[in-house]
């Protein structure tokens, strides 16, 4: 699901900003009704417990929607594709995950192999730059976003997390948009389309993961969500037409190898935590 959020952002004529405010604030309305129609409430204590998520989740789609406008979708993605590695280091010291020396060697590889993803299309211009340095920006705010997110796992449900989060974020962005400058009318009548689309099936990958935190180590869910990139470029050479060359293939071969081997020596049986 979220392999297809860059595709859909693409295909939109709008800004990446302007994207992100609608796709936020749209998808804060579906997940309220939701709460509401299921008998919950979205309370300060939910709020109190979500805000950070919010701020983090702002930072991602800001810079992720924005740079996939400014660079390929492959570079997007693949350089998110080093998030497990980010994951892994943290999740050691927040959750007493394990870490042994192979996989430092295995997250290595993923590094390695990330870089020769991003580099293997050549050299690149000015813009293309700017729209990497913004995915590393992704990069850092959807790795906070994810372990902010375990952690309130334990203590939240699920729908009423994702609610909050989504709130939180929509108005966090407002200001930030409005800083910047760009017009919330530069979306042409074919922008709806993805717009509603990014919100329903990369939108709803975040309430799917948000409810399985509770039952799969923060390593491992991170390890998993590296398919995506697959997904990304797959999408991008036959809708975007966007190409791909040799060792553009070989590097993201290289990084997924070296997550997918983490996230098998961590695979163990695990039974959900009471709430």
């Amino acid at each position: 699901m979220w392999g297809f959020g860059g595709i859909f952002a693409v295909l939109a004529t709008a800004p990446g900003l302007v994207i992100t405010f609608y796709r936020l604030w749209i998808s804060a309305g579906l997940y309220l009704v939701i709460l509401y129609a299921s008998g919950r409430r979205l309370t300060w204590a939910t709020l109190r417990g979500s805000w950070l998520g919010g701020l983090f989740l702002t930072g991602d789609m800001a810079t992720f929607f924005s740079a996939v406008k400014l660079t390929s979708i492959l570079d997007v993605t693949v350089i998110l594709a080093v998030q497990p590695a980010v994951v892994l280091l943290v999740a050691r010291r927040m959750f007493d995950e394990r870490m042994g020396r192979w996989d430092v060697a295995w997250i290595v590889v993923a590094i390695v192999g990330v870089c020769v993803a991003v580099v293997g299309s050549g050299v690149k211009s000015h813009h293309q730059m700017a729209g990497d340095l913004l995915a590393v920006g992704a990069l850092l705010c959807w790795s906070s976003y994810w372990l902010v997110s375990k952690r309130a796992s334990a203590a939240t449900d699920s729908v009423e997390y994702t609610a909050g989060v989504g709130l939180v974020a929509a108005v966090a962005l407002t200001p930030i948009l409005w800083i910047s400058g760009q017009s919330l009318d530069r979306v042409e009548p074919g922008d709806w389309t993805w717009i509603i689309l990014l919100t329903v099936i990369p939108g709803g990958a975040y309430f799917v993961m948000n409810w399985a935190h509770r039952y799969v180590e923060a390593s491992v869910s991170s390890a998993m969500s590296c398919l995506s990139p697959l997904v990304a470029a797959v999408a991008a050479y036959f809708i975007l037409n966007q190409p791909l060359t040799l060792l553009q293939i070989s590097g993201v071969v290289m990084g997924l190898a070296g997550v997918a081997v983490v996230a098998a020596r961590h695979l163990e049986p695990s039974g959900p935590r009471s709430p």
